[in-house]
């Protein structure tokens, strides 16, 4: 995912397997879809081959984007937090304004146990764009966090969380017994993203990209 701002902007893409997201200031933008469904589903198969597959907001290569807008009220004299905005082609999610993670682990049968895991890298934070007025200033993804939605009971999909900057941050953990015949586990959570607001950096446009990892092993 991508994301920029002016004040603050960002933005998110997903492809199959890995994620890209990015932020700004002035403007933060995110991009995500989502299912009222449980969020993780079992379906049984026929001694599929082992894979994953991930998506972060549409299923092509868009680069979807999430738009955090921070603007002089939200500045002065109390800063708020500023939700974020999607756009560029975003799916629709429940509730509005989110980003849809879905993961699909196929897992071979012959009683064997599978784990189905995420992770993100916010690392690179979110830098200027040259001729935005923000010069070399920086803003850590550590800023931006995210309510989930369509939790499961059972717990380990994506909880309520904040970036924290690390290059492999756990975001999910499930294991799965694949009985006789094997089948594919579904995880879906919708992310709803915010930006902070909580220090003030020079008016410009930010951008920066987190990358989402999943595994089935």
């Amino acid at each position: 995912m991508n994301a920029q701002a002016a004040p603050h902007r960002a933005g998110a893409r997903a492809t199959p397997a890995r994620t890209a997201l990015g932020a700004a200031l002035g403007a933060i933008a995110l991009f995500f879809a989502q299912d009222a469904q449980a969020v993780f589903t079992w379906a049984g198969g026929f001694f599929p081959a082992q894979s994953v597959t991930l998506r972060v907001g549409s299923a092509n290569a868009t680069v979807n984007n999430v738009t955090f807008n921070v603007n002089s009220a939200s500045l002065f004299l109390n800063p708020v937090p500023v939700t974020g905005t999607p756009g560029n082609g975003t799916p629709a999610t429940t509730p509005a304004n989110g980003t849809e993670i879905q993961i699909d682990a196929a897992m071979p049968g012959l009683f064997g146990t599978y784990t189905l895991a995420l992770s993100v890298d916010s690392s690179a934070g979110l830098s200027c764009v040259g001729g935005t007025g923000c010069g070399t200033t920086l803003i850590p993804f550590s800023t931006i966090s995210w309510t989930s939605y369509n939790l499961d009971a059972g717990g380990g999909d994506i909880q309520t969380g904040t970036f924290n900057g690390a290059a492999g941050q756990p975001l999910a953990s499930r294991s799965q017994a694949s009985g006789l015949f094997g089948g594919t586990l579904t995880m879906r959570n919708v992310l709803i993203f915010q930006y902070d607001n909580a220090t003030l950096y020079p008016s410009g446009t930010y951008q920066g990209r987190v990358v989402y990892t999943a595994t089935n092993l």
